[in-house]
């Protein structure tokens, strides 16, 4: 308890003003007294939606560009197994017309196929990133996130998020929606069209030398896998590090007043260089998981090679097949297995 003489002479009491300002700072931010603790918040149950509910508020324009953006997405897909087939061309013309006086004759000939399948996987990609960007764009998720957030009562801010919290994710979720919705799905119809072209050409031009490259996709995608799962992880992680950040700030400007008076700026600040160093380590943890997970798909890549190389050179030898035949078959393969490894990537959006 605490004695003051006014300037009146009264004597003022303030152990009632104490208490009360103790009550105020234990009800203030938790963030400040640092007892809101990040793992906590990874317990409370979440609820989620399928993909589809994603798609509740399209209209008939966002149908017709998905439908474009989609035949858009598979011919751009199917683009890279049909280049395998003109690059086994191009091997086996310029193998057969090596001594021929007609050889840049022959060749220009698949010049051209490479001409006419450049502009249209132009075409493709276009309408691919095009449509579906603008179906994104044009959704209305945004504008319902911000009217359902207004429509809370008070107690949900100070309950379940509070300002801070609110700007945060409404500037970052919706986001990672919109990228959900757009992009990821046009990148996934263009993944999925490259892995089943990529095998259909590699077994009917070759599916003896297909099968024996098989044993290289598992490895091939489980480090893939590995490597996109991590990142994941780190990327959320640090998100939501960061966005505890911001809502120290938040609450710490909010309630300068109670802070200042208790002199909480060095707990603040503390609280606030704690988040930001947990984001700093989950982006260092990205990166090196991401170089291993790298290095072991470039490992197991250009073993494949070796060992397609070794056994294609074999059935070169035999007759069984020519030399575009094999590298047909080997370019084929390894698109449609790299492009299985990417989509995890649109995978985690979802």
């Amino acid at each position: 308890m605490e004695v003051r003489t006014g300037w009146n002479g009264n004597t003022t009491m303030h152990e009632d003003a104490a208490i009360k300002n103790s009550e105020e700072a234990e009800k203030s931010p938790s963030m400040i007294n640092d007892q809101d603790d990040p793992d906590n918040k990874g317990e409370k149950n979440t609820k989620t939606v399928s993909f589809l509910k994603l798609f509740s508020f399209v209209d008939s324009t966002d149908v017709l560009l998905m439908i474009i953006g989609t035949i858009g997405a598979i011919g751009n897909g199917l683009g890279m197994p049909i280049m395998t087939i003109i690059f086994g061309e191009m091997v086996n013309v310029s193998g057969i017309n090596q001594n021929n006086k007609d050889i840049v004759r022959e060749v220009s000939k698949v010049c051209v196929k490479v001409l006419y399948l450049a502009a249209g996987i132009g075409v493709a990609g276009f309408l691919q990133v095009a449509c579906w960007m603008v179906t994104g764009e044009r959704t209305r998720i945004r504008g319902f996130y911000l009217k359902t957030i207004l429509r809370q009562e008070i107690a949900f801010f100070d309950m379940e998020a509070n300002t801070g919290e609110a700007v945060g994710r409404m500037s970052g979720d919706t986001v990672l929606i919109q990228d959900a919705m757009g992009e990821k799905v046009g990148k996934f119809l263009q993944l999925v069209s490259t892995f089943i072209g990529g095998f259909f050409v590699a077994f009917f031009k070759g599916w003896l030398l297909a099968l024996v490259l098989l044993s290289s996709i598992p490895p091939l995608v489980a480090s893939g896998c590995l490597m996109s799962i991590i990142r994941s992880k780190t990327a959320s992680r640090g998100q939501s590090s960061y966005a505890n950040a911001a809502n120290v700030v938040e609450q710490t400007i909010g309630s300068i007043r109670t802070v200042a008076s208790f002199a909480g700026e060095k707990q603040a600040i503390n609280n606030y260089k704690k988040y930001l160093i947990t984001a700093y380590k989950s982006g260092v943890y990205e990166g090196l998981a991401s170089g291993l997970s790298l290095a072991t798909v470039l490992l197991v890549m250009f073993t494949s090679y070796g060992l397609a190389i070794l056994y294609g050179s074999k059935l070169i030898l035999r007759k069984v097949y020519n030399g575009g035949d094999v590298l047909n078959v080997i370019m084929a393969i390894m698109t449609g297995s790299m492009r299985s490894i990417s989509l995890h990537e649109c995978l985690c959006c979802w």
